[in-house]
């Protein structure tokens, strides 16, 4: 399951996502989201939230043709 953490500008997403494995275990995880598609995935929020920050910035600036 997916919970939506924070948006960033330039399309830059980061949802909290969960599961059990096999043995019942819970697997918890933060995904960074850029323009719909799943960019990396990382074990802390705050890295999460780091690099969505990051990327949103250099979007925000990238020169448009």
């Amino acid at each position: 399951m997916r919970d939506l953490l924070k948006e960033f500008e330039g399309d830059v997403t980061v949802v909290k996502e969960w599961y059990s494995d096999d043995s019942g275990k819970p697997i918890e995880s933060f995904v960074v989201i850029v323009d719909g598609q799943d960019y990396k995935s990382y074990k802390s929020m705050p890295k999460a939230m780091e690099r969505a920050l990051a990327i949103s910035h250099r979007h925000k600036h990238k020169k448009k043709k």
